[in-house]
């Protein structure tokens, strides 16, 4: 009877043991990844769509033509993130991510729809400048949950030293998509006509991510969590609420990412209208610095993701990256409205994606180390709300703030075509406050921001617990061993 009880016990050690240390990954999550990363695309493509054709969109939509509510357009984006944004990160960390996921990609994909519809021959013209907004209301009310789902996703489905990358992947599909719209809208819209072509071509990755969420997005949770830290239960909304209210490191944080990200947003939606008095063409702007903002900035991310997966030096990869992205945004407002400095503009518009793109998702990854163990989708969600409300008020301050350029400069790229006799701005005066207040976000974050990670502290302690306790086990299975033996000699 001894005997089988001290066998018994044995096997219950095995168990165990080996529960403690069940954490696995599941392939499919790069499937979710991809998901993500196609939404992503789609609704950045629908949120910038106007901006590099600014002046031939406010042609087809307005008359008299009015630039000032074209560039509305790119700000509802911003408006309705903000009271959305508190929907998103409840729904996501309360209700989960296959629900989140799936009603985003279907708002995104109807958004882009009525778009479609509001530029068709035979539509009234009265019509056409409400359906537009309409559509794009409704693709907006996508953008918390598309832009708050990685972090979330990214702790639930991958491993501590996959979380960042991952999390760079799926957000990057985010200016990826602001790339390509400043890429194909000057070349599919040549003329105000041209409008319906181009929002049709922009509906096809709608369609796409509507059907890879809607039929490949089965759960929330995986099988198996991948890490200790998903396995431990976040707390409940209103808590972790309580719990940021409490946290003066994240109220600096929310700020110095959110200032981050609004720098970006306004710079990609006013850089035609920056450029174009000074002979930049809608083309130049969008192909030649559109490309070298977006696509240097993927490289710089996952350079960033990497380094910040291998180190954990999330702090110090944010500091470098947005000081060095400043001083970018600098020489490009020294120099931006000087005639033929081609490869100048350019060059600070990569340098400035290069260094600024890493800031949001290494920034996302911060706040939930800086947080934890409030939601992902909170802490993420209040630096991207923060994020859009002050670009928003940095839109609204820049253009009050241009003035009209009487006569027009002989270098005037605005109006190809002479479409429609719109004001043409110098917006000089709003790029210095621009990259001054990125200086001075700079200079305070650098300064006083300081943090433990308290994610990556709480999976190394129960990482330690665990080897603690299989350590513990096998002691007391090889002296229940020994005992056994004693006990058979006997």
């Amino acid at each position: 009877m001894k005997l089988k009880n001290m066998t018994s016990s044995r096997e219950t050690y095995k168990v165990d043991s080996a529960s403690t240390n069940d954490y696995k990954v599941y392939r499919r999550r790069w499937f979710l990844l991809a998901t993500l990363f196609v939404l992503n695309i789609s609704n950045a493509m629908a949120w910038l769509a106007f901006a590099p054709v600014a002046y031939k969109a406010a042609e087809f939509y307005t008359d008299p033509p009015s630039l000032d509510t074209i560039n509305w357009l790119s700000v509802v984006f911003m408006i309705t993130g903000i009271p959305c944004g508190i929907v998103a990160t409840w729904l996501i960390d309360t209700v989960g991510l296959r629900f989140s996921v799936i009603l985003s990609a279907w708002l995104n994909g109807i958004g882009c729809v009525i778009r479609v519809i509001s530029a068709i021959d035979g539509i009234a013209p009265s019509a056409k400048l409400p359906l537009v907004f309409t559509g794009q209301i409704v693709a907006a009310l996508a953008q918390p949950f598309v832009l708050f789902a990685p972090t979330k996703l990214s702790a639930l489905w991958f491993k501590e030293d996959q979380r960042a990358i991952s999390n760079m992947l799926a957000t990057t599909g985010n200016p990826l998509g602001m790339m390509i719209a400043n890429i194909i809208s000057p070349i599919l819209t040549n003329k105000p006509t041209d409008m319906l072509y181009m929002l049709a071509i922009q509906c096809i990755p709608a369609g796409v991510a509507v059907i890879m969420a809607t039929f490949g997005w089965w759960s929330s949770l995986p099988p198996s969590p991948p890490s200790s830290s998903a396995d431990a239960e976040s707390q409940p909304f209103l808590v972790g609420l309580k719990a940021l209210a409490r946290n003066r490191r994240y109220y600096l944080l929310a700020w110095a990412i959110g200032g981050g990200i609004a720098l970006f947003s306004v710079l990609t939606t006013l850089l035609s209208q920056i450029l174009c008095p000074w002979g930049y063409t809608d083309t130049y702007v969008g192909v030649a610095c559109g490309s070298a903002l977006i696509g240097a900035g993927f490289v710089g991310s996952a350079i960033a993701g990497v380094i910040v997966d291998k180190t954990k030096r999330f702090t110090e990869v944010t500091k470098v990256c947005y000081a060095l992205a400043v001083v970018a945004l600098i020489v490009f407002a020294v120099m931006h409205n000087q005639a033929n400095q081609w490869v100048v503009l350019t060059c600070m518009c990569g340098l400035f994606g290069f260094f600024s793109l890493p800031v949001y998702p290494i920034g996302n990854e911060l706040a939930v180390e800086t947080t934890y163990p409030v939601g992902e989708a909170t802490s993420s969600g209040i630096v991207f709300m923060s994020g859009q409300l002050q670009g928003l008020i940095l839109i609204l301050l820049l253009q009050s703030i241009g003035t009209n350029l009487d006569p027009k400069p002989t270098t005037d790229q605005c109006t190809s075509e002479n479409l429609g006799d719109i004001p043409v701005q110098d917006m000089s005066v709003p790029v210095y406050v621009m990259a001054g207040y990125g200086g001075l976000i700079v200079l305070i974050y650098t300064i006083f921001f300081r943090t433990e990670y308290k994610r990556l502290l709480a999976d190394k302690c129960k990482k330690d617990s665990e080897d603690s306790l299989e350590k513990n086990m096998d002691n007391a299975a090889y002296i229940q061993e020994n005992e056994t033996d004693q006990v058979e000699k006997f």
